[in-house]
């Protein structure tokens, strides 16, 4: 995968699950945001953990951070810390 591709999709995925994060947080729940919800949130939670995984094998290997790893890794943790915490 690209560098290129790989800064999308993690934009993308950043982008999905702060807006239904916020959609909570403003307790906006139309039928149909609810319905969208539950077919897109678990999904791209799931991916953003793996390319978490992806990025540390990369880290590993290339020895070299960027910043949107860093920015991964960050909406990582606190996703994790929403699971816990709210």
């Amino acid at each position: 995968m690209s560098s290129k591709q790989t800064k999308y999709i993690t934009l993308l995925l950043i982008l999905i699950i702060s807006f239904f994060y916020f959609s909570y947080l403003l307790k906006w729940e139309p039928i149909i945001l609810g319905v969208i919800k539950e077919l897109i949130l678990l999904p791209s939670i799931l991916f953003q953990f793996g390319l978490s995984f992806y990025f540390i094998f990369k880290i590993i290997k290339e020895k070299k951070i960027r910043l949107i790893m860093i920015l991964n890794f960050v909406f990582t943790l606190l996703i994790m810390y929403s699971f816990v915490y709210v």
